[in-house]
C-alpha cells in the first residue's frame, strides 16, 4: 500500500476500504453511464482534493523556474503523427473526428502541443534548460476490463511538463525533478513507494516493435538515467519493456489498498521528438543544435494520485487537504447566530467550513462529524458565548480546547500554511 506517516487511526488492515467503497460515504467523483465509462465527474469534495494538490505543485514548480502554458484538448492527425503516437500508441486513443474533410483526435497526452509551443520562437542556449508546465487534460481509451474507479479512466489530468535542455544539462535536471518528487512525498506524508527503470526491449518480440529502433540512444538514455537513480542512492528495479517508445523512464511506482501496482509519477527521457519536430536552440558557435527533452509529472495524474491518498489516508486527508476542515455545532437555536459569526470569520479567511443546526443530539453531530472526517469540531453554547471563546476538538484527540475564534483561524492558518 502506499502508506502515509501516522496513518494509523484507520484500524487494522481487513478493515481498509478501497477509494471506491470510500467514495459511497465522501462523494468524491461519479460515474456515470450517459457520460461514459472511465469519465468521471468530479464533486466538490474531490476537486477541493484535486485543486489543493494543484497549488501544491504550482507553487513548487514557479519556485523550481517552470513557466505555465496552456493547450488545446484536440488537434489535427498530423500532429500524432509527427509525434509518433498514431504509429506506436493508436491502440490508446480515441479514434479520429472528420470534421469538414479534415481528421482530429483527442490528445493522449500534452507533449505533441508543448513541442509546437517551444517551437514558436527562436530559442538560444541561453535559454535552455526551458521549463513548460500544464495541467492537461488528455484521454485514452482503457479497456473497458481495466477500468477502476479513479485508478484507472479514460479521461485524466496530468501534472504534467516539459523539460527542454542541452545535453550537458540532462542529468542535472533529472536530478532537480527528482529531488522535487520528494519533497511533494514528504508533504503529502507518502513514505512507501520504489523506482522502477524503464527501459526498451531489443530484438524480434512483440514489445520491441512499440519502440522507435535507435539501440545506440536507447543505450545511452538509459545509461543516464541509471546514473542518476545511483548518484541520488535511490534504489530501484530495471523493467525491461516498460520505457514509453521515445524513450526510457523512471517510474515512481505505488500501491492500491488491494496491493496492485500502480506507476505513480514519471520522469521521461526523450531523445527522438526534437528531430521529430525540428525542435532547435542557437548554440554558442551561432549553429542550430537539437535540444533533448525530458518528459516530467510528479503527481501523475488526478485521478490516480487522488484514489491512493484517498486510500493511504482512508479519508481522514490532512487539514489542508480536507474537503471539511471544520464544522460548527451550535447547541441551540439561540446559539446558532453566534455560530454563524464564527463561520463568516473562517469563511471569509478561506477555510472549508459549515454551521451543522439540525435539531439533533450533541454526541451524534459529533459522531456524524468524524465520520464525515472532518478536521475540527467546533462546539458553540452559553458558556462559550458567555467566555467569549469557542470549544474545538481536532478529530483523533479526545480533548476540546477552549479558545477565541480569532486564535483559532490564525492557528488553522498557520497549518494549512505549512500544509501540516
Amino acid at each position: 500500500m502506499s502508506s502515509v506517516k501516522d496513518h494509523g487511526k484507520a484500524g487494522p488492515s481487513h478493515a481498509l476500504k478501497d477509494h471506491r467503497e470510500l467514495n459511497q460515504n465522501h462523494f468524491y467523483y461519479h460515474l456515470d453511464e450517459s457520460v461514459g465509462a472511465g469519465l468521471p465527474l468530479w464533486l466538490p469534495a474531490g476537486v477541493v482534493i484535486r485543486e489543493e494538490l494543484e497549488k501544491l505543485m504550482k507553487e513548487l514548480e514557479f519556485l523550481a523556474g517552470y513557466q505555465r502554458v496552456v493547450s488545446p484538448h484536440i488537434a489535427k492527425e498530423e500532429l500524432y503523427y509527427q509525434s509518433g503516437h498514431l504509429p506506436y500508441y493508436e491502440e490508446s486513443m480515441y479514434p479520429s473526428m472528420n470534421l469538414d474533410n479534415v481528421r482530429f483526435r483527442l490528445r493522449p497526452m500534452c507533449c505533441p502541443h508543448h513541442h509546437k509551443i517551444y517551437a514558436s520562437q527562436l530559442r538560444s542556449y541561453r535559454d535552455m534548460p526551458l521549463r513548460l508546465a500544464e495541467y492537461g487534460q488528455v484521454y485514452r481509451y482503457e479497456g473497458s476490463g481495466a477500468l477502476s474507479g479513479l485508478m484507472r479512466v479514460r479521461g485524466l489530468c496530468q501534472n504534467d511538463a516539459h523539460i527542454y535542455c542541452r545535453r550537458s544539462q540532462v542529468k542535472e535536471e533529472i536530478l532537480k525533478v527528482l529531488k522535487m518528487y520528494q519533497e511533494a512525498y514528504r508533504i503529502l506524508g507518502i513514505s512507501k513507494y520504489h523506482l522502477r527503470l524503464s527501459k526498451w526491449e531489443s530484438g524480434e518480440s512483440d514489445k520491441s516493435q512499440k519502440y522507435v529502433p535507435f539501440p545506440e540512444k536507447w543505450q545511452w538514455a538509459e545509461n543516464v538515467l541509471r546514473e542518476v537513480l545511483i548518484e541520488s542512492n535511490l534504489p530501484f528495479v530495471e523493467a525491461p519493456g516498460e520505457a514509453a517508445f521515445y524513450g526510457p523512464k523512471i517510474d515512481i511506482q505505488m500501491e492500491s489498498i488491494h496491493g496492485k501496482e500502480e506507476s505513480a509519477s514519471t520522469v521521461q527521457l526523450d531523445f527522438i521528438s526534437a528531430e521529430r519536430f525540428d525542435l532547435s536552440f542557437i548554440n554558442e558557435a551561432g549553429e542550430r543544435e537539437h535540444p533533448l527533452i525530458i518528459h516530467r509529472a510528479p503527481l501523475g495524474s488526478h485521478e490516480r494520485m487522488v484514489a491512493l491518498l484517498i486510500e493511504a489516508y482512508q479519508g481522514a486527508l490532512p487539514l489542508w487537504l480536507s474537503p471539511e476542515q471544520i464544522r460548527i455545532l451550535p447547541l441551540a437555536d439561540r446559539h446558532i447566530e453566534e455560530a454563524e459569526k464564527s463561520r463568516l470569520l473562517l469563511h471569509n479567511s478561506f477555510m472549508r467550513v459549515r454551521v451543522d443546526d439540525r435539531v439533533e443530539s450533541l454526541s451524534r453531530k459529533i459522531a456524524e462529524a468524524w465520520q464525515a472526517k472532518v478536521s475540527y469540531v467546533v462546539i458553540i453554547g452559553d458558556q462559550e458565548i458567555a467566555q467569549g471563546c469557542v470549544s474545538v476538538q481536532e478529530r483523533g484527540q479526545r480533548k476540546a480546547e477552549k479558545m477565541e475564534a480569532s486564535k483559532l483561524r490564525d492557528m488553522l492558518l498557520e497549518k494549512i500554511k505549512r500544509r501540516s
